[in-house]
């Protein structure tokens, strides 16, 4: 008789009490055919439930089976089982019951809420996302019912990502002030935090968790009220948006697959162990999209895995199995990334500082082979930092840049950076830039005596000017050419300017995008020649070589090297001088 069947056929015949012992050490059993997993071996699967779903898969014993088919071979052994998403609601004695069935079977439950207006629930905001307005008394109130009604079921609830808003009603106009609209949305929602989530709970059950989970847009969270340090510290732990679905489509955004790992090792640089889970979803995915969600989460440091959400698993998804199978490649990459020291080029971006045109820009350089580690604070330590427009929210960056390049540090800039920063980072890197971007397209670059074409036009500023620094490179233009990267010497330490841009808020409006990436960008796609120029130049100071076509992500962990190849193609590439293949859509770790 199989092994499943055997453990059925007993659970069968126990008693209540014996039923939650071997369900929880049915699901402790690691079988070597990767089918089942270990919970408890430092990367938890859980599955998120939308209040629909709640509804619909949980309301009979005969449905709850069924749910249990589909969570045994992922190893599930948490569900988040969602009370409110705007005008769905699932009543406390359907959470109670379907938590019951569930802890029954050594699946513990978690509650939730996704904030959004429904019918009867919050009023909608004024603008142009499906957000509340948190300056309702309505929107209070429903809010604080949640908590004070859930907290009676569940000992943790989770906070959905969209605590957040762009109203631009009258009563927000004239409540925000002289602030700017980022800095009154902000200081809106962290003040509410306390008097309609926390106390309501606290009040019910003394000891309840709760869990902020911030999106992936999080070069965005500034403008719609996110506030990860603020927020962080009110909250038990924190999860955080890895679902970057498919690069090439318009409906979600041009989103970068490596845009899940910065989010999370951003906003861990912030919360540090209240870091917990990462969350991604089925939208727009294919198989492999899925399995990259994971495997970038992962990487990043997730301790667990949550899937959203319970209908798009039932309904069958080709991901779903293929997560399954890699399950235990997953868990040996997650003991190797838990046991590891970080290491690589650390991308400074303070807190609410804003992107200019530089958004996302992280998840692009680590497209191009760049070991992109970004932090929140001045990475002083850092042998090798780059500098976005984002870094320039900090009032000490000129100082802190001098001081670090007395040490030696080799810095990276951008035209955007230099132009918020002012003219004390101008004189570091010896270049110019005009008061605004100017955006052109560049077709190819010069390489010694060649042109090299670009196979996607390169976007840069046209009104980077050297004034005492060297150029490295030129980009090509129809009829002229500007400098791609140039560098300047200080004492022990130089400067590079990356010619490079991404997105601003302009782009966004032009293109009526709010969160995510509103165009394909040609960085991803530079030659090979040009990723190698700019690899051997910042990756030196850390002792590491790469040469490589562009759509291979490299981490630095010690001596351990991590490449993920998110390209179709077969990927002959040259790392610290060995020759390495890397099938398509494959990741590789090299001790």
């Amino acid at each position: 008789m199989p092994i499943r069947c055997w453990i059925d056929a007993v659970i069968g015949w126990a008693s209540k009490y014996h039923r939650i012992l071997l369900r929880t050490a049915w699901l402790g059993l690691v079988l070597t055919s990767g089918n089942v997993l270990a919970a408890d071996d430092g990367l938890r699967i859980s599955v998120y439930a939308t209040a629909g779903d709640v509804l619909r898969y949980l309301n009979t014993a005969e449905n709850r089976l069924k749910v249990e088919q589909v969570l045994a071979p992922l190893g599930v052994s948490r569900l988040f089982l969602e009370g409110r998403r705007g005008g769905e609601y699932v009543p406390p004695n359907r959470l109670r019951e379907a938590r019951v069935f569930w802890e029954e079977r050594g699946i513990e439950c978690a509650g939730g809420i996704a904030t959004v207006p429904g019918q009867q629930f919050g009023v909608r905001q004024t603008g142009g996302l499906d957000w509340l307005n948190w300056e309702s008394g309505k929107t209070r109130s429903d809010i604080t019912r949640f908590f004070l009604e859930n907290a009676v079921t569940f000992d943790t609830l989770m906070v959905d990502d969209f605590f957040c808003t762009g109203d631009v009603s009258p009563e927000s106009v004239r409540l925000r002030g002289a602030r700017s609209w980022g800095e009154y949305r902000r200081d809106l929602l962290v003040s509410l935090i306390d008097p309609i989530m926390q106390e309501p709970a606290r009040k019910i059950r003394s000891n309840v968790r709760l869990i902020i989970k911030f999106p992936q847009w999080y070069d965005r969270f500034e403008l719609f009220g996110y506030d990860p340090v603020r927020m962080s510290s009110r909250f038990d732990q924190v999860w955080v948006g890895t679902e970057v679905r498919n690069p090439r489509t318009r409906r979600m955004g041009y989103v970068q697959p490596t845009e899940g790992y910065m989010n999370f090792r951003w906003l861990q640089s912030i919360a540090g162990d209240k870091v917990v889970g990462a969350w991604f979803d089925h939208i727009e995915c294919g198989a492999q999209h899925y399995l990259d969600q994971a495997c970038q989460s992962v990487l990043a440091g997730a301790r667990e895995l949550t899937l959203f959400h319970l209908g798009d698993l039932m309904e069958g998804h080709p991901g779903d199995a293929l997560l399954a199978a890699q399950l235990p490649r997953l868990r040996q990459l997650a003991g190797r990334v838990r046991n590891s020291s970080r290491q690589g080029i650390a991308f400074y971006k303070p807190p609410n500082g804003p992107a200019g045109e530089n958004m996302y820009l992280a998840d692009y350089l680590g497209m191009i082979g760049l070991p992109v580690l970004p932090v929140a604070q001045y990475p002083s330590e850092s042998r090798v930092a780059f500098l976005p427009a984002q870094a320039a929210a900090d009032p000490e960056i000129v100082d802190r840049m001098s001081r670090h390049l007395i040490q030696g540090a080799t810095l990276i800039v951008t035209p955007a950076f230099i132009r918020m920063a002012g003219l004390g980072a101008s004189e570091l890197a010896g270049v110019q830039v005009g008061v605004s971007s100017l955006p052109v397209e560049a077709t190819a670059f010069k390489a010694g005596s060649r042109s090299v074409p670009f196979a996607v036009p390169l976007e840069l500023d046209a009104t980077l000017t050297p004034v005492e620094a060297s150029v490295r490179l030129w980009a090509n233009m129809d009829q002229t050419r500007l400098p791609l990267l140039t560098v300047r010497r200080t004492g022990r330490g130089q400067v590079f300017v990356m010619n490079t841009r991404t997105f601003s808020e302009q782009d966004f409006l032009d293109s009526d995008e709010w969160l995510l990436a509103p165009k394909p960008r040609g960085l991803p796609a530079i030659p090979s020649e040009l990723g190698d120029i700019l690899r051997a130049a910042w990756l030196k100071p850390l002792n590491v070589s790469l040469k490589s076509p562009s759509g291979v992500a490299l981490c630095l962990f010690g001596s351990n090297r991590f490449l993920h190849n998110f390209t179709d193609q077969i990927v002959r590439l040259r790392l610290d001088g060995d020759w390495l293949q890397i099938n398509p859509n494959q990741w590789l770790w090299r001790d």
